[in-house]
């Protein structure tokens, strides 16, 4: 139960800051992620120290730059997700591999390859959304935020999985590959043991 009701706040996150934001109370929404953290520091069974540090920064946010302390945490998203797939590149096995093997197990030559270009990919997309977030954060208006983390985002993340199936199947014509709907539910069926890995 949990997972989804991270999930469905990280989605609305962007819609639920700017409704704080246009009512007076963009604190509330960093208050709200410190009591999250600190709740993570208060269950975790070896004392993290990180959600505490995490949280006072949040507060701090919370009192000295209350809209902005708000607005920059898809920042910190896409730079955590920048480094997932950067880092991943520095070893045997990319990210993406990691995720092409829930459906194949044994790939065929050359795949392990295209895997690690496409990483590259991935983790150029999160790098300039580090910069578009944090201009947008910094400059942009209240509403074009909301809209570009709120919905923008989600269709660029889209459009970036469709291509990457079709190149994929212009490219090794001869690869068997699943249906996309087949291969995302295994991905999220499954997918929690690549991270786990990580």
């Amino acid at each position: 139960m949990q997972p989804v009701v991270i999930t469905i706040l990280a989605l609305t996150y962007p819609f639920l800051v700017y409704l704080a934001i246009t009512h007076g109370v963009s604190w509330l929404v960093p208050t709200l992620l410190a009591m999250i953290f600190l709740r993570r520091f208060y269950h975790s069974s070896y004392s993290d120290w990180k959600f505490v540090l995490i949280a006072s920064l949040l507060l701090l946010g919370a009192i000295f730059f209350q809209t902005l302390s708000a607005k920059v945490i898809p920042v910190f998203m896409h730079a955590a997700m920048f480094l997932v797939f950067y880092r991943s590149l520095q070893t045997d096995a990319s990210l993406i591999e990691r995720f092409a093997r829930l459906d194949f197990p044994e790939l065929p030559d050359g795949i392990p390859q295209y895997c690690r270009q496409v990483t590259w990919v991935w983790s150029v997309f999160f790098a300039v959304n580090v910069l578009l977030c944090s201009a947008l954060a910094l400059w942009a208006d209240d509403a074009l935020w909301a809209l570009y983390n709120g919905a923008i985002i989600y269709l660029l993340l889209g459009m970036l999985m469709m291509v990457e199936y079709i190149f994929r199947r212009l490219r090794f014509p001869n690869l068997e590959v699943k249906p996309f709907k087949q291969s995302m539910m295994n991905m999220i069926k499954n997918g929690h043991t690549v991270w786990d890995s990580k």
